[in-house]
Protein backbone atom coordinates (compact mmCIF):
# COMPACT_ATOMS: atom_id res chain seq x y z
CA UNK A 1 0.00 0.00 0.00
CA UNK A 2 1.39 3.40 -0.99
CA UNK A 3 1.99 6.03 1.66
CA UNK A 4 -0.66 8.71 1.67
CA UNK A 5 1.13 11.94 0.76
CA UNK A 6 -1.61 14.51 1.38
CA UNK A 7 -0.42 15.45 4.87
CA UNK A 8 2.93 16.56 6.27
CA UNK A 9 3.62 14.15 9.12
CA UNK A 10 2.33 15.53 12.42
CA UNK A 11 0.92 18.76 10.95
CA UNK A 12 -2.71 17.87 11.48
CA UNK A 13 -4.38 16.57 14.58
CA UNK A 14 -7.70 15.96 16.29
CA UNK A 15 -8.37 18.69 18.82
CA UNK A 16 -11.86 17.65 19.96
CA UNK A 17 -13.94 14.48 19.64
CA UNK A 18 -17.44 14.02 21.09
CA UNK A 19 -20.45 11.74 20.93
CA UNK A 20 -24.07 11.80 22.14
CA UNK A 21 -24.58 8.31 23.55
CA UNK A 22 -25.26 9.74 27.01
CA UNK A 23 -28.27 11.70 25.72
CA UNK A 24 -30.75 8.96 26.43
CA UNK A 25 -33.78 10.83 25.09
CA UNK A 26 -32.41 10.25 21.58
CA UNK A 27 -32.39 6.46 21.70
CA UNK A 28 -34.34 3.34 22.50
CA UNK A 29 -32.38 0.21 23.40
CA UNK A 30 -32.72 -3.27 21.92
CA UNK A 31 -31.76 -6.15 24.20
CA UNK A 32 -31.25 -9.80 23.26
CA UNK A 33 -34.93 -10.63 23.85
CA UNK A 34 -35.93 -8.00 21.28
CA UNK A 35 -33.36 -9.30 18.81
CA UNK A 36 -34.60 -12.88 19.24
CA UNK A 37 -38.16 -11.77 18.46
CA UNK A 38 -37.02 -9.70 15.44
CA UNK A 39 -35.00 -12.58 13.99
CA UNK A 40 -38.09 -14.81 13.93
CA UNK A 41 -40.46 -12.39 12.22
CA UNK A 42 -42.05 -13.39 8.95
CA UNK A 43 -41.49 -17.08 9.56
CA UNK A 44 -37.69 -16.79 9.62
CA UNK A 45 -35.79 -19.45 11.56
CA UNK A 46 -33.92 -16.76 13.46
CA UNK A 47 -31.62 -17.30 16.39
CA UNK A 48 -32.05 -20.49 18.40
CA UNK A 49 -31.99 -18.64 21.71
CA UNK A 50 -30.48 -15.84 23.75
CA UNK A 51 -27.13 -17.60 24.20
CA UNK A 52 -26.70 -17.91 20.44
CA UNK A 53 -27.27 -14.18 20.05
CA UNK A 54 -24.59 -13.31 22.58
CA UNK A 55 -22.15 -15.81 21.07
CA UNK A 56 -22.77 -14.61 17.54
CA UNK A 57 -22.83 -10.86 18.14
CA UNK A 58 -20.95 -10.17 21.38
CA UNK A 59 -23.34 -7.26 21.92
CA UNK A 60 -25.47 -6.42 24.93
CA UNK A 61 -26.76 -2.93 24.04
CA UNK A 62 -28.04 -1.77 20.64
CA UNK A 63 -29.54 1.64 19.89
CA UNK A 64 -32.24 2.78 17.51
CA UNK A 65 -33.66 6.27 17.34
CA UNK A 66 -36.49 6.87 19.78
CA UNK A 67 -39.90 7.27 18.16
CA UNK A 68 -40.42 10.92 17.31
CA UNK A 69 -36.67 11.54 16.97
CA UNK A 70 -35.42 12.10 13.42
CA UNK A 71 -31.97 11.65 11.93
CA UNK A 72 -31.78 15.44 11.76
CA UNK A 73 -32.45 15.66 15.50
CA UNK A 74 -29.53 13.34 16.15
CA UNK A 75 -27.29 15.39 13.85
CA UNK A 76 -28.22 18.73 15.42
CA UNK A 77 -27.64 17.40 18.92
CA UNK A 78 -24.18 16.19 17.87
CA UNK A 79 -23.32 19.52 16.25
CA UNK A 80 -24.38 21.44 19.34
CA UNK A 81 -22.24 19.25 21.56
CA UNK A 82 -19.27 19.63 19.23
CA UNK A 83 -19.66 23.40 19.24
CA UNK A 84 -19.93 23.42 23.03
CA UNK A 85 -16.95 21.17 23.75
CA UNK A 86 -14.71 22.76 21.10
CA UNK A 87 -15.86 26.27 22.10
CA UNK A 88 -16.42 27.08 18.45
CA UNK A 89 -19.11 28.01 15.96
CA UNK A 90 -19.41 25.52 13.12
CA UNK A 91 -20.13 28.45 10.79
CA UNK A 92 -16.47 29.38 11.20
CA UNK A 93 -15.19 26.00 9.97
CA UNK A 94 -13.59 25.86 6.54
CA UNK A 95 -15.64 22.75 5.84
CA UNK A 96 -17.88 20.21 7.56
CA UNK A 97 -17.60 16.67 6.21
CA UNK A 98 -20.47 14.31 6.92
CA UNK A 99 -20.61 10.53 6.59
CA UNK A 100 -24.14 9.16 6.67
CA UNK A 101 -24.48 5.70 5.13
CA UNK A 102 -27.66 4.47 3.47
CA UNK A 103 -29.01 2.38 0.58
CA UNK A 104 -30.69 5.62 -0.54
CA UNK A 105 -27.81 7.58 -2.04
CA UNK A 106 -29.65 10.87 -1.56
CA UNK A 107 -30.09 10.40 2.21
CA UNK A 108 -26.70 11.89 3.09
CA UNK A 109 -27.39 14.92 0.86
CA UNK A 110 -30.76 15.53 2.52
CA UNK A 111 -29.17 15.30 5.95
CA UNK A 112 -26.42 17.74 4.96
CA UNK A 113 -28.97 20.31 3.78
CA UNK A 114 -31.05 19.78 6.95
CA UNK A 115 -28.01 20.47 9.13
CA UNK A 116 -27.26 23.65 7.20
CA UNK A 117 -30.84 24.84 7.48
CA UNK A 118 -31.24 24.04 11.17
CA UNK A 119 -27.95 25.67 12.21
CA UNK A 120 -28.09 28.58 9.74
CA UNK A 121 -24.87 27.40 8.10
CA UNK A 122 -23.78 28.69 4.69
CA UNK A 123 -25.13 26.62 1.82
CA UNK A 124 -22.60 24.00 0.75
CA UNK A 125 -20.59 24.11 3.98
CA UNK A 126 -21.58 20.51 4.80
CA UNK A 127 -20.19 18.04 2.27
CA UNK A 128 -22.01 14.66 2.39
CA UNK A 129 -20.45 11.24 1.85
CA UNK A 130 -22.08 7.80 1.79
CA UNK A 131 -19.01 5.76 2.76
CA UNK A 132 -20.06 2.85 4.98
CA UNK A 133 -17.85 1.21 7.58
CA UNK A 134 -14.57 2.93 6.63
CA UNK A 135 -16.29 6.31 6.59
CA UNK A 136 -14.43 8.00 9.44
CA UNK A 137 -11.05 7.06 7.98
CA UNK A 138 -12.15 8.27 4.56
CA UNK A 139 -13.29 11.55 6.11
CA UNK A 140 -9.85 11.94 7.69
CA UNK A 141 -8.26 11.40 4.30
CA UNK A 142 -10.66 13.79 2.54
CA UNK A 143 -9.98 16.42 5.18
CA UNK A 144 -6.23 15.89 4.94
CA UNK A 145 -6.34 16.65 1.23
CA UNK A 146 -8.66 19.61 1.75
CA UNK A 147 -6.23 21.12 4.27
CA UNK A 148 -3.99 22.05 1.35
CA UNK A 149 -6.55 24.83 0.76
CA UNK A 150 -7.34 25.75 4.38
CA UNK A 151 -5.93 29.08 5.62
CA UNK A 152 -3.84 29.19 8.83
CA UNK A 153 -5.99 28.62 11.89
CA UNK A 154 -8.71 26.94 9.86
CA UNK A 155 -10.65 23.93 11.06
CA UNK A 156 -12.58 21.09 9.45
CA UNK A 157 -15.36 19.31 11.34
CA UNK A 158 -15.95 15.61 10.75
CA UNK A 159 -19.36 14.06 11.47
CA UNK A 160 -20.16 10.34 11.45
CA UNK A 161 -23.92 10.01 11.88
CA UNK A 162 -25.33 6.52 11.42
CA UNK A 163 -28.87 5.15 11.70
CA UNK A 164 -28.60 1.73 10.03
CA UNK A 165 -32.02 0.60 11.27
CA UNK A 166 -33.49 2.57 8.34
CA UNK A 167 -31.69 0.60 5.62
CA UNK A 168 -31.60 -2.93 7.03
CA UNK A 169 -34.32 -5.51 7.51
CA UNK A 170 -35.19 -5.95 11.17
CA UNK A 171 -35.77 -9.67 10.63
CA UNK A 172 -32.42 -10.28 8.90
CA UNK A 173 -30.41 -12.39 11.34
CA UNK A 174 -27.14 -11.19 9.78
CA UNK A 175 -27.84 -7.63 10.90
CA UNK A 176 -30.63 -7.39 13.50
CA UNK A 177 -28.35 -8.26 16.41
CA UNK A 178 -25.35 -6.24 15.24
CA UNK A 179 -26.12 -2.78 13.94
CA UNK A 180 -26.73 0.22 16.14
CA UNK A 181 -27.36 3.94 15.80
CA UNK A 182 -24.84 6.54 16.91
CA UNK A 183 -23.11 9.80 16.12
CA UNK A 184 -19.58 11.11 16.69
CA UNK A 185 -18.05 14.46 15.76
CA UNK A 186 -14.45 15.66 15.65
CA UNK A 187 -12.48 18.80 14.89
CA UNK A 188 -9.34 18.48 12.76
CA UNK A 189 -6.83 21.33 12.63
CA UNK A 190 -3.14 22.09 12.29
CA UNK A 191 -1.23 21.30 15.50
CA UNK A 192 -4.24 19.54 16.99
CA UNK A 193 -3.37 17.88 20.28
CA UNK A 194 -3.76 14.34 18.88
CA UNK A 195 -1.46 14.30 15.81
CA UNK A 196 -2.52 12.40 12.72
CA UNK A 197 0.75 11.01 11.38
CA UNK A 198 -0.47 8.84 8.50
CA UNK A 199 -3.76 8.05 6.80
CA UNK A 200 -4.41 5.66 3.91
CA UNK A 201 -7.73 4.35 2.61
CA UNK A 202 -8.82 2.78 -0.67
CA UNK A 203 -11.40 0.58 -2.37
CA UNK A 204 -10.28 -2.95 -3.26
CA UNK A 205 -11.68 -5.26 -5.92
CA UNK A 206 -12.41 -8.75 -4.62
CA UNK A 207 -11.88 -11.27 -7.45
CA UNK A 208 -13.98 -14.40 -7.73
CA UNK A 209 -11.08 -16.64 -6.71
CA UNK A 210 -11.11 -14.91 -3.31
CA UNK A 211 -14.77 -15.70 -2.66
CA UNK A 212 -16.19 -19.06 -1.53
CA UNK A 213 -19.23 -18.52 -3.78
CA UNK A 214 -20.20 -16.51 -6.85
CA UNK A 215 -22.74 -14.27 -5.11
CA UNK A 216 -22.13 -10.51 -4.85
CA UNK A 217 -20.47 -9.31 -1.66
CA UNK A 218 -23.46 -7.10 -0.88
CA UNK A 219 -26.67 -6.33 -2.72
CA UNK A 220 -29.70 -4.14 -2.21
CA UNK A 221 -33.16 -5.66 -2.04
CA UNK A 222 -36.43 -3.80 -2.39
CA UNK A 223 -38.88 -6.12 -0.69
CA UNK A 224 -41.26 -6.67 2.19
CA UNK A 225 -39.58 -6.94 5.56
CA UNK A 226 -39.72 -5.43 9.02
CA UNK A 227 -38.52 -2.33 10.83
CA UNK A 228 -36.46 -2.66 13.99
CA UNK A 229 -39.68 -2.10 15.92
CA UNK A 230 -41.14 -5.22 14.33
CA UNK A 231 -43.52 -3.43 11.99
CA UNK A 232 -44.02 -4.60 8.40
CA UNK A 233 -42.30 -2.35 5.87
CA UNK A 234 -41.48 -2.38 2.19
CA UNK A 235 -38.20 -0.61 1.51
CA UNK A 236 -34.71 -1.00 0.04
CA UNK A 237 -32.41 -2.84 2.44
CA UNK A 238 -28.86 -4.16 2.35
CA UNK A 239 -28.16 -7.88 2.08
CA UNK A 240 -24.76 -9.49 2.73
CA UNK A 241 -22.85 -12.53 1.48
CA UNK A 242 -21.43 -13.41 4.92
CA UNK A 243 -18.78 -15.96 3.95
CA UNK A 244 -17.14 -13.81 1.27
CA UNK A 245 -17.33 -10.63 3.33
CA UNK A 246 -15.91 -12.28 6.45
CA UNK A 247 -12.90 -13.81 4.70
CA UNK A 248 -11.97 -10.67 2.80
CA UNK A 249 -12.62 -8.29 5.69
CA UNK A 250 -10.09 -10.21 7.78
CA UNK A 251 -7.52 -10.15 4.98
CA UNK A 252 -7.99 -6.43 4.38
CA UNK A 253 -7.78 -5.62 8.08
CA UNK A 254 -4.55 -7.59 8.40
CA UNK A 255 -3.03 -6.03 5.28
CA UNK A 256 -3.81 -2.54 6.58
CA UNK A 257 -2.53 -3.40 10.05
CA UNK A 258 0.76 -4.47 8.48
CA UNK A 259 0.91 -1.27 6.44
CA UNK A 260 0.22 0.78 9.56
CA UNK A 261 2.91 -0.98 11.60
CA UNK A 262 5.42 -0.42 8.77
CA UNK A 263 4.68 3.31 8.83
CA UNK A 264 6.20 4.08 12.25
CA UNK A 265 8.81 2.80 14.68
CA UNK A 266 7.59 2.82 18.28
CA UNK A 267 10.08 3.11 21.09
CA UNK A 268 10.24 0.28 23.66
CA UNK A 269 8.30 2.31 26.25
CA UNK A 270 5.56 3.35 23.80
CA UNK A 271 2.37 1.30 23.52
CA UNK A 272 0.59 0.46 20.28
CA UNK A 273 -3.18 0.18 20.64
CA UNK A 274 -5.37 -0.85 17.71
CA UNK A 275 -8.90 0.50 17.40
CA UNK A 276 -10.55 -1.71 14.78
CA UNK A 277 -13.94 -1.27 13.21
CA UNK A 278 -16.42 -3.19 15.38
CA UNK A 279 -18.34 -5.44 12.93
CA UNK A 280 -19.09 -8.55 15.02
CA UNK A 281 -17.65 -10.67 17.80
CA UNK A 282 -16.73 -13.38 15.30
CA UNK A 283 -14.73 -11.07 13.08
CA UNK A 284 -12.96 -9.32 15.95
CA UNK A 285 -11.96 -12.66 17.47
CA UNK A 286 -10.57 -13.77 14.11
CA UNK A 287 -8.64 -10.50 13.73
CA UNK A 288 -7.03 -10.88 17.14
CA UNK A 289 -6.33 -14.59 16.62
CA UNK A 290 -4.45 -13.89 13.39
CA UNK A 291 -2.98 -10.49 14.19
CA UNK A 292 -1.76 -11.01 17.75
CA UNK A 293 0.87 -13.69 16.93
CA UNK A 294 2.27 -11.48 14.19
CA UNK A 295 2.28 -8.36 16.38
CA UNK A 296 2.50 -9.57 20.00
CA UNK A 297 3.19 -6.05 21.28
CA UNK A 298 -0.11 -4.69 19.96
CA UNK A 299 -3.23 -4.28 22.09
CA UNK A 300 -6.60 -4.75 20.34
CA UNK A 301 -9.70 -3.02 21.71
CA UNK A 302 -13.26 -4.34 21.63
CA UNK A 303 -16.19 -1.98 22.20
CA UNK A 304 -18.99 -4.13 20.80
CA UNK A 305 -20.80 -5.03 23.99
CA UNK A 306 -22.20 -1.60 24.78
CA UNK A 307 -22.26 0.14 21.39
CA UNK A 308 -22.61 -2.47 18.63
CA UNK A 309 -21.70 -1.99 14.99
CA UNK A 310 -22.24 1.74 14.38
CA UNK A 311 -20.98 1.63 10.76
CA UNK A 312 -18.68 4.65 10.18
CA UNK A 313 -19.11 5.79 13.80
CA UNK A 314 -17.62 2.56 15.23
CA UNK A 315 -13.96 3.62 15.21
CA UNK A 316 -14.50 7.21 16.43
CA UNK A 317 -16.85 5.94 19.15
CA UNK A 318 -13.96 4.00 20.67
CA UNK A 319 -11.70 7.03 20.27
CA UNK A 320 -14.20 9.37 21.95
CA UNK A 321 -14.57 6.96 24.90
CA UNK A 322 -11.06 5.58 25.02
CA UNK A 323 -10.61 5.68 28.81
CA UNK A 324 -13.88 3.77 29.27
CA UNK A 325 -13.03 1.19 26.61
CA UNK A 326 -9.51 0.64 27.92
CA UNK A 327 -10.91 -0.01 31.38
CA UNK A 328 -13.55 -2.43 30.01
CA UNK A 329 -10.79 -4.29 28.16
CA UNK A 330 -8.60 -4.51 31.29
CA UNK A 331 -6.00 -2.14 29.82
CA UNK A 332 -4.10 0.70 31.44
CA UNK A 333 -4.78 4.34 30.49
CA UNK A 334 -2.83 5.73 27.55
CA UNK A 335 0.23 7.90 28.03
CA UNK A 336 1.07 10.90 25.86
CA UNK A 337 3.10 9.74 22.88
CA UNK A 338 1.60 6.25 22.72
CA UNK A 339 0.42 5.07 19.32
CA UNK A 340 -3.11 4.45 18.11
CA UNK A 341 -3.85 2.55 14.91
CA UNK A 342 -7.37 3.17 13.61
CA UNK A 343 -8.31 0.24 11.39
CA UNK A 344 -11.36 -0.50 9.25
CA UNK A 345 -12.62 -2.70 6.44
CA UNK A 346 -16.12 -3.26 5.14
CA UNK A 347 -18.68 -2.44 2.49
CA UNK A 348 -17.68 -0.23 -0.43
CA UNK A 349 -20.80 1.83 -0.99
CA UNK A 350 -19.62 2.84 -4.48
CA UNK A 351 -19.48 -0.80 -5.66
CA UNK A 352 -21.22 -3.04 -3.15
CA UNK A 353 -21.14 -6.15 -5.33
CA UNK A 354 -17.45 -6.48 -6.12
CA UNK A 355 -15.35 -4.17 -3.93
CA UNK A 356 -14.62 -3.57 -0.26
CA UNK A 357 -13.19 -0.48 1.38
CA UNK A 358 -10.36 -0.55 3.90
CA UNK A 359 -7.74 1.67 5.47
CA UNK A 360 -5.79 2.77 8.52
CA UNK A 361 -4.74 5.89 10.33
CA UNK A 362 -1.79 6.29 12.69
CA UNK A 363 -2.45 8.72 15.52
CA UNK A 364 -0.18 9.77 18.39
CA UNK A 365 -2.12 9.84 21.62
CA UNK A 366 -2.41 13.02 23.58
CA UNK A 367 -5.36 13.62 25.83
CA UNK A 368 -7.88 15.76 23.96
CA UNK A 369 -9.09 18.24 26.53
CA UNK A 370 -12.06 20.46 25.87
CA UNK A 371 -11.20 24.17 25.73
CA UNK A 372 -13.90 24.64 28.35
CA UNK A 373 -11.85 22.50 30.73
CA UNK A 374 -8.81 24.67 30.07
CA UNK A 375 -10.58 28.01 30.46
CA UNK A 376 -12.81 28.30 33.46
CA UNK A 377 -15.80 30.54 33.02
CA UNK A 378 -15.84 30.39 29.22
CA UNK A 379 -19.28 30.78 27.70
CA UNK A 380 -19.84 28.53 24.68
CA UNK A 381 -20.45 30.45 21.47
CA UNK A 382 -23.64 28.62 20.63
CA UNK A 383 -25.60 25.59 21.71
CA UNK A 384 -25.42 23.34 24.70
CA UNK A 385 -24.98 19.56 24.87
CA UNK A 386 -28.12 19.05 26.92
CA UNK A 387 -30.54 20.90 24.65
CA UNK A 388 -33.83 19.00 24.58
CA UNK A 389 -35.84 20.69 21.80
CA UNK A 390 -36.22 18.71 18.59
CA UNK A 391 -37.29 19.32 15.03
CA UNK A 392 -40.24 17.45 13.60
CA UNK A 393 -39.51 13.85 12.71
CA UNK A 394 -39.12 13.03 9.04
Amino acid sequence: MDDFAGVDSGSLGISTIVDVYDQCDLFDLLDDDAVLELSRLGGSTGFSGLSSIRKSTGIRTRRILREGVSVSDLAIRLCERLEYDANTDLRECHSIMLCHSHTDKSACHRLARSIESSLALPSGLVTPFNYGCTGFLKLLQEASVEFNHVPPGGRIALLSIETPEFWHDGSDRLFCGLISAGAVGAILEHDGRMPLDRIATDDFSIPQNQRPNSDPLFRTDYSDGFTFRGRPARRTVMRMNPESVFINAIELMLANLRAAMDSFDPQPHERVVVIPHQPSAKLLKALVATGQPEFPQVEFLNNLSEYGNVISASVPTVLSRLDEVLDQNGRKPMNDGDHLVLLAAGICMANIADQMSAGFAHVRWSRVTSPLELQSGVTPRRGHPERTSMTAST
